[in-house]
């Protein structure tokens, strides 16, 4: 049996570190890919979550304002914003990746036209009823304090109430105007919330078409 020459014991020893030198870079390629996999999905997840939690909070104050007051027209628009958000909800939890980014998608596009709709609603309604304390606040005053006795410290509140909910409604105003609609709801909301706390302080009726939305804001 001949020996490998040196040349041959070279050669081979060449091979050699080719060899180990690609099986390094195939396991670096393929190391690089499954990290950047797991990147991607933790991206995406988290994409996800974000974006579903901006729905949720979108969801959850058209259901505050949409069941504060008795609207055919709101009653049907939420009934179909909860039936998309259930089904958002259900993907969530069990549905697949796909699944998920369609209803998603699907309760996103519904979203804006209800949110732009609302909230010039809850303009009109907030302004509706900051006349309507400025009014009664008005004859309150003309009337004699032993028909309708009201303490310093409760009419002071029931200002205060007053000029909180009027700069609520303008900031909303200047929101809505923004195309934030989201936020001119939170803020016209809140306008109602003084509203109604204005007329209780001042031992005020509300007005019919307000009651449930004092029943659910004003504790």
């Amino acid at each position: 049996m001949d020996l490998p020459t040196p040349a041959e014991i070279m050669s081979l020893r060449v091979k050699g570190r080719g060899f180990w030198k690609w099986t390094i870079v195939c396991i670096v390629l393929v190391s690089a890919v499954f990290a950047w996999q797991g990147i991607y999905s933790s991206q995406s997840g988290q994409g996800f979550r974000e974006r579903k939690k901006s729905a949720d909070s979108k969801v959850r104050i058209l259901r505050e304002i949409g069941t504060s007051f008795d609207s055919a027209e709101f009653r049907k628009d939420l009934q179909k914003i909860e039936s998309y958000y259930a089904d958002l909800n259900s993907a969530a939890k069990v549905g697949s990746s796909q699944e998920k980014a369609d209803s998603l998608a699907l309760l996103e596009r519904t979203l804006p036209e209800s949110m732009k709709r609302w909230s010039e609603f809850a303009e009109n309604s907030s302004d509706k009823l900051l006349q309507y304390v400025a009014k009664e606040s008005r004859f309150l005053k003309m009337e004699s304090e032993d028909s309708h006795p009201l303490t310093v410290k409760e009419e002071e509140r029931a200002n205060d109430y007053f000029r909180m909910a009027r700069e609520e409604w303008l900031s909303g105003n200047k929101f809505r105007r923004d195309g934030n609609h989201l936020y001119a709801l939170v803020l016209y909301k809140r306008s109602l919330k003084y509203s109604l706390s204005s007329l209780k302080v001042s031992k005020l009726p509300y007005p019919e078409e307000y009651r449930n939305a004092a029943n659910r804001l004003v504790k």
